[in-house]
């Protein structure tokens, strides 16, 4: 694969990965406030936003006052519940728009058996209550209507039930809907529904609306990956697959490998002899002394256990203890007078060369 058609593909998966968020992000949970689709309340969360509602689903619930608390659909743990439970007995409001919720006050009315009653396609008020001022009728949208319990005020109501139900809790009040269909994208438009909704979730000026969509307000036990959202997840292995591509098509090997012939090493002794022989023609007889004076010492120095910069009278003294050597003889090899001409340094070859036998043939020890 070339170059132009791998970046062709690479292109072709961020494409899908993104697709496939924006696919994830249009089927979002029902009754979500970032949801776009037909079930989902992004219009509600924008509708309370231009209303002046201060709009939180994170952190935890401020004190009670000025704040309502709304559950379209009741994803919360027992901790959770407890907590936001205390928090209208304080003196909170909570519109909960889920029958099946633990913290509603009221129940759903059943019809013929086993069958839950449904609204009718509009209901009027008929009730007092200050958040339905001005609200001629609403849709339920086919959502059921609730029972009444004993000493709870009902609005919308007809033959069987009603559709909203405000209860007394501690200092707080409670006021459960049938359902939430009315205030999704699809239904918020129809009738009064979202009058409705800024007299119910945004009775005055400064009020802060917390939605409640998961256990965040007690904690919960959900572990980091399942809090991610799904698009990300989808974004995250698109991204693993293009990083898989890259390694298979820059790790692939065209044919067998192609054998090498090694390099034969040449040994540092033979290197620093050939260069004095090219000083020596170059009639550079000192340097070339120094040259392999200095290759022996440190040979002798590592071989005997010496610092690489042990002087040449040290040095001496070290290898004639331990060969017999004379110590002035190898005193003069190391560190005698320069060469003059090329027999000097014939002589001092032969000296280096003496002693080299004598530490390295394994005749002595």
């Amino acid at each position: 694969m070339g170059r132009p058609a791998f970046i062709v593909l690479i292109l072709l998966v961020a494409g899908a990965a993104l697709w496939g968020a924006t696919a994830a992000g249009s089927s979002a949970a029902p009754y979500s406030p970032t949801s776009t689709a037909p079930q989902g309340a992004k219009g509600l969360a924008l509708l309370l936003g231009q209303l002046g509602d201060k709009v939180t689903t994170s952190g935890p619930l401020p004190p009670p006052g000025k704040t309502v608390a709304l559950l379209l659909s009741d994803q919360l743990d027992d901790a959770s519940r407890a907590q936001v439970e205390a928090w209208v007995r304080r003196g909170g409001t909570l519109v909960i728009a889920d029958p099946s919720s633990p913290l509603t006050g009221a129940s759903t009315a059943m019809g013929t058996p086993d069958q839950v009653e449904t609204a009718d396609p509009t209901l009027s008020p008929g009730c007092q209550a200050p958040w339905v001022q001005g609200v001629a009728q609403v849709d339920p949208e086919g959502d059921a209507v609730l029972e009444v319990p004993n000493g709870a005020s009902a609005c919308f109501s007809q033959e069987g039930g009603s559709f909203a139900v405000e209860t007394g809790l501690g200092s707080g009040v409670v006021v459960t809907l049938g359902g939430a269909d009315m205030w999704t994208n699809a239904g918020l438009a129809d009738d009064d529904n979202a009058l409705l909704a800024a007299d119910l979730l945004a009775p005055g000026h400064g009020y802060q609306l917390v939605w409640l969509t998961t256990p965040w307000v007690a904690g919960g036990n959900q572990d980091l990956w399942s809090l991610v959202p799904p698009r990300v997840k989808l974004f995250l292995a698109g991204l693993v697959v293009a990083a898989l591509a890259a390694c298979l098509w820059q790790g692939r090997r065209l044919g067998r490998p192609v054998p090498e012939e090694p390099l034969v090493p040449i040994p540092g002794s033979e290197v620093v002899i050939a260069t004095g022989r090219l000083l020596a023609a170059n009639r550079r007889y000192d340097e070339a002394a120094v040259l392999l004076r200095a290759e022996l010492a440190g040979r002798l120095a590592a071989h005997f256990g010496q610092a690489a910069k042990t002087d040449a009278a040290t040095l001496a003294s070290v290898v004639a203890a331990r060969t017999g050597l004379p110590r002035d003889e190898v005193t003069a090899a190391l560190a005698g007078r320069p060469p003059r001409d090329e027999d000097e340094l014939l002589s001092v070859a032969r000296s280096l060369q003496h002693i080299r036998e004598e530490v390295f043939s394994g005749t002595r020890t």
